[in-house]
């Protein structure tokens, strides 16, 4: 087998400066925000004046949501943070 074969997915995750659980992470974080922002999901989480929506859970306000625009990419980097 020649080096390259050899590498395996832990030498090309450090050769792309990605070593740590806690990098991979936040690359994960990054990456998932900015896929969930170009899908305009954020969105739900807003009122047209700007301003954040209050929780469902928290409030009988109308306008209440059970969508958080940080949820997917806080989500996404705990599961590869833990299992990576």
């Amino acid at each position: 087998m020649d080096e390259a074969e050899s590498i395996g997915t832990r030498g090309i995750l450090v050769a792309l400066g990605l070593a740590t659980p806690l990098k991979r992470a936040f690359v994960a974080s990054v990456l998932v925000g900015i896929v969930t922002f170009t899908a305009g999901l954020p969105k739900a989480a807003f009122t047209e004046e700007g301003e954040l929506r209050p929780q469902r859970g928290m409030t009988n306000d109308p306008r209440a949501t059970n969508y958080h625009f940080l949820v997917s990419p806080l989500s996404a980097g705990l599961i590869v943070f833990l299992f990576t």
